[in-house]
């Protein structure tokens, strides 16, 4: 397996998104250094509110009842020096708008945290975390329209490749484990106030962090979690980590980034045998019905060859590869239709980039807004049987 980070390619056990963002400044002392990645768009940024208070957003027609399927997307917010109230306001409420136009009943917030590199012992929010503040406002937007919450950290890897090419947040092997979950929980504690408070249904409490998943500190954490935020906590596994073996930390819902590899089908594959290589990879697991089970993660480069590796994600211009929107519209149908047949709990396309305006064409190839996939998602969320 590869991936792909910043304009090179190295081998790694086990391939993840990247998301091409900017260079983070940590907010802590020693010990952990900020991660970067390329700048998102900004270009909701200059178009700010001029009023202190957004205008009320559009509502679900349909909100999420215990029991219903969540369908949503992850909104990734990489935030930057300068964002303000006004321009927060502006892009918490187009996205939701947009959100809803798409038939989505739920919204998972994604942002990012930081670590030094892979045998640190500490984690911490960084220049590129979005404030308590300005979480708080979008998730009060999303509740105002009748979107189900979800608060999703996600480790930046920038730090871990600097250090190591063949690092990812699955692989850290902190010097001092009970410091770093010392110092996990205590970042945590913020976000678990403004789930609480704010609105979320769901809580995940880690992602990916696969080598860190047999610790029975996470007992711990879960504990600690249930002292503030009294929702349904989570944990959301990569792809091949969940069809191998028994993710241990004690949740009450597992999520699965499903970027299964298809290494068999060429651009031309139909989704029916997109939808066959999902189930023949679900089907290591179990068989049947997966009701407890959110697809966490559901995207794809939209270019040539993307099936076989559809976890490496690169910027637009680089790898030579051909753009194809072909491909990633029939991954999306092919997703929806197992996503269905299985009756999983939940499905999030990944990703709407928080300071993106959904309504202009977008230039990068991960990006799925203003391209057939937008059509195939939209469809899937509209005919879903609830």
């Amino acid at each position: 397996m590869r991936k792909r980070f910043y304009g090179h390619v190295v081998p790694v056990r086990l391939p993840v998104r990247l998301y091409g963002l900017g260079v983070l400044v940590l907010l802590l002392t020693a010990g952990c250094v900020s991660p970067g990645t390329s700048s998102p768009t900004r270009a909701s940024a200059s178009a700010s509110a001029t009023t202190s208070r957004a205008p009320a957003p559009a509502k679900v027609a349909a909100p999420w009842r215990p029991g219903d399927p969540q369908l949503g997307a992850q909104v990734l917010w990489y935030t930057y020096p300068g964002e303000t109230d006004a321009s927060v306001r502006t892009n918490s409420l187009r996205l939701v708008n947009y959100m809803v136009g798409r038939h989505m009943n739920a919204i998972s917030v994604t942002f990012p945290f930081a670590t030094a590199g892979p045998t640190a012992s500490r984690v911490a929010a960084s220049a590129d975390t979005p404030s308590v503040r300005h979480l708080a406002m979008l998730l009060d937007t999303a509740a105002a329209a009748g979107l189900r919450i979800t608060v999703r950290p996600l480790l930046d890897e920038k730090n871990l490749v600097a250090q190591d090419p063949l690092a990812w947040r699955g692989s850290l092997a902190p010097a001092d484990r009970a410091a770093w979950f010392r110092s996990y929980e205590a970042f945590l504690a913020p976000y678990l106030t403004l789930a609480a408070r704010h609105h979320a249904s769901t809580f995940v409490l880690g992602v990916e962090l696969t080598s860190l998943e047999d610790d029975p500190r996470w007992r711990s954490v879960t504990a600690t979690a249930r002292k503030s935020f009294s929702g349904e906590l989570s944990y959301d596994a990569n792809w091949d980590d969940y069809v191998s073996r028994h993710v241990p930390v004690p949740v009450e819902h597992l999520g699965v980034d499903a970027y299964f590899p298809l290494a068999g089908l060429g651009d031309d594959a139909t989704v029916a045998q997109i939808a066959a290589g999902w189930e023949r990879w679900l089907n290591r697991k179990s068989t049947g019905k997966l009701p407890r089970i959110v697809l966490s993660e559901v995207g794809i480069i939209a270019e040539d060859g993307a099936y076989r590796h559809p976890a490496v994600w690169k910027s637009v211009g680089q790898g030579g590869a051909k753009p194809n929107p072909t491909v990633q519209k029939r991954w999306f149908e092919a997703a929806c239709r197992v996503a269905r047949a299985r009756d999983v709990a939940g499905l999030y396309w990944w990703n709407l980039d928080f300071h993106a305006d959904p309504e202009a064409p977008s230039d990068s190839l991960t990006s799925f807004l203003g391209r057939p996939a937008e059509s195939a998602l939209t469809t899937c969320f509209r005919t879903w049987p609830r």
